[in-house]
Parts: structure tokens; sequence; C-alpha cells
């Protein structure tokens, strides 16, 4: 079991990327917007709706800072709704339900000063997901993951009759541990849009020895069917994400430095969690525990168990 704790992308460490931040046109505050127009704000990489007509002057971001104040009692927007990140910050901010999309390939460059020792993309259209690692101009790393499940194709017909079943999610934990590396990802596919909800970098924590026994996931999907005023259904559809149980074997000499981790993680940060690094298992969750329960159970080991619920 290994979890992948985020390493928090910037404009000083997101050296390149090919996907341009033109959503919308740039608020001004010479120009007077509409109910529902929309724009976007490269300051904060962030994409807003305007909420009244004749809306002139009313800097969105300074708006959104103020509502963030804990001093504002029950704060409500007045003239901007912030509506996500632009379209290549969604890659890194948290929710993997909003796309960020670029015809033909996503590339990303990250030079971080801190050690980097695993990947993981969720919510991927892509034909396949390359990844390099730098040290200068040497490259140290390039390994490369077919985004297709082939696990299906049992014989002859199963290959020529049977559904191609895309992977929307990998995870790679066996990069070289430098101290200023330069790593590129690059997802690509020969016709479309490729498109990419989250890419998460940062530093492996290894847990212990998952069990197969009290290891499993479950669906956990917000949408709701209501029935209207003539009794027929009306199915509103929103994202879904799985709920997971993870059952750890660990070393009791470890216990204390897991703890530390999981203080981290407290209050809904999100991480990586790597029960299987085969992603076919679907055993790879991006969410924040819900709880950890620990039990002694001889000299040398303990064991854990976690809840993580997936966001979206």
């Amino acid at each position: 079991m290994k979890v992948l704790i985020p390493f928090q992308v910037t404009e000083a460490t997101l050296t390149d990327i090919n996907i341009p931040e033109d959503d919308y046109a740039e608020w001004s505050g010479a120009t007077t917007y509409a109910r529902g127009a929309m724009v976007i704000s490269t300051a904060t990489h962030s994409v807003y709706r305007s909420l009244t007509p004749d809306n002139t002057g009313n800097d969105p971001d300074l708006e959104m800072a103020a509502l963030a104040d804990p001093l504002i009692e029950n704060p409500d927007p007045q003239n901007w709704q912030l509506i996500s990140a632009t379209n290549p910050w969604r890659l890194f901010d948290q929710k993997p339900s909003r796309i960020a999309t670029n015809p033909g390939s996503i590339q990303v460059e990250l030079t971080p000063n801190e050690f980097i020792g695993g990947i993981a993309g969720f919510e991927i259209l892509a034909s396949e997901a390359r990844v390099e690692v730098y040290s200068g101009a040497e490259k140290l790393y390039d390994e490369t993951v077919e985004m297709q499940d082939n696990s299906a194709i049992i014989d002859w017909l199963a290959y020529f009759t049977g559904p191609i079943t895309p992977l929307t999610e990998f995870v790679l934990t066996d990069l070289p541990v430098l101290g200023t590396p330069r790593i590129v990802v690059t997802l690509s596919r020969s016709v479309g849009d490729v498109q990419a909800g989250q890419i998460v970098f940062g530093q492996l924590t290894e847990m212990g020895q998952t069990k197969q026994d009290g290891t499993g996931f479950s669906g956990l999907d917000f949408s709701y069917v209501q029935v209207d005023d003539y009794g027929d259904l009306e199915t509103v559809q929103r994202p879904a994400t799985r709920v997971f149980d993870f059952s750890v074997s660990v070393d009791r000499s470890r216990l204390f430095a897991l703890v530390q981790s999981f203080k981290r993680l407290r209050g809904g940060v999100p991480a990586v969690w790597i029960a299987s690094d085969r992603t076919q298992f679907a055993a790879i969750g991006y969410g924040f525990y819900r709880g950890y329960r620990e039990v002694y159970v001889g000299a040398d080991y303990a064991e854990i168990a976690i809840e993580v619920q997936g966001v979206v």
C-alpha cells in the first residue's frame, strides 16, 4: 500500500503547458457585462459568470477574496459566481470531474524543487500517457502507458468482436528520486480532443502490505431520479466516485510515522491511495480519508483499516 501525497503545482513550477488559457475574454474593469456573461482571470486562473446585469467595475477576484474572509457571516456572491479553474489549470484543481481538453495532445512540463516519486492521472481520454524525467539535459526515465484495457480479450472471438475498453486512470510509482527533476507528461491520441481531469505529482509514502481480506470499494453516485407532476421519471445525472476500504498490515515500528502522514492529510486533503499499481485492479483511489482504525495484532505488526472517499 502506497500513498502519493500531492505536490502543489504553481506558476513557478509549471514551466510549460500546451493548453492555451483562453476559455473566455479576460475580465476588464472598463467593460459592462450582462447577466450570464463569462470571463476569466489569468491572475487566479479562474472562470467566472456574471450574476447581475450592467456589471461594471466589479473585480471578480476581489469579490472571491472578500467572500473567503472568515469574519463575513453567511457569505454569498453578489456580482460574480466562481465556475471553475481555467482550462489548463483544471489539471491541478483537485476536482477530477472538471475536465481539461486540448486537440491532439496535452503536454505538461514541471520543474519542482523537491523529490517526486510518483505520478497519477484521472479521468483521462487518450491513447497513451508518456512520462519522461530529466536531470538537466540527460533523460533518466521514459515510460509509456497504453490507455487501453485488454483484459477482456481472452480468445480470438473476443479479439475481433469485443469492445475496446479505455483506461481512464494511470499511476507510475518508480520515478527516479531527484532533488531537482524536470518532468514531462504527454497525453496523446490520433483523432479528437485529449481530456484529463487531474494529473497528480507527489512524494510516495510506503504504508505496508495490502491485505486481500477487508480491502474493496463501493460505488457512490451523486445522480438522482425524481418524479415530475405527471408521474414521469426524470433522471438528473451527476458525477460518480468510489469509496474504498483498505486493510493494511504495518510494521509496528512505523506506526508513529504513519500517524504523522495522516495528520498531513486531515481536513479533506486529497491524495492518491494505491493498493496495487495495476490499473486493471481498480485499486487506485484519488480522495480523502474519512477515518482510520489501528489494531495491535502481534509483537511485530499491526493492522490499519482506512476508509477513503473519492473526490469528483
